[in-house]
């Protein structure tokens, strides 16, 4: 098999580091917009969703270059990743917001790095990882 850069792992990790300081920004951004018409925390929470689906479909395409459809075994192992990334981003935020005078966008845009290795890991390892036989 020809090396792709996604079986290289410094490819796979720049695409990842690309997807995720993209799917920053856009959070970043609608955490920024979002706060002008209501509170920082529940602007974060609206505009983690849009985000997260943004996330997925990138790194499924693009970073993993995985084309077969969605299925039940991607959608709860992402589910158990967001889960898990959303805690992180969560208490850091929340602790940023507490401690520190930062802006609530720039606050999530610090809390979202905090989260990324352990989203890369679990991504490679469990949510793309090639299955055989299950979905």
């Amino acid at each position: 098999m020809k090396p792709t850069s996604t079986t290289l792992p410094l490819g796979k990790l720049l695409r990842f580091g690309s997807v995720g300081l993209s799917v920053m920004g856009v959070f970043m951004t609608l955490n920024w917009l979002l706060g002008r018409l209501m509170g920082e925390q529940a602007a974060f929470l609206c505009a983690y969703p849009p985000a997260l689906l943004l996330h997925f479909l990138l790194n499924k395409l693009w970073t993993f270059e995985n084309r077969e459809r969605v299925n039940g075994r991607q959608v709860r192992e992402y589910v158990f990743m967001v889960g898990l990334t959303f805690a992180i981003q969560w208490g850091v935020f929340t602790a940023l917001r507490i401690w520190t005078d930062w802006p609530g966008w720039a606050s999530a845009g610090l809390a979202n790095v905090a989260q990324m290795a352990v989203s890369f890991a679990l991504m490679q390892a469990r949510v793309f990882a090639v299955k055989s036989g299950r979905s």
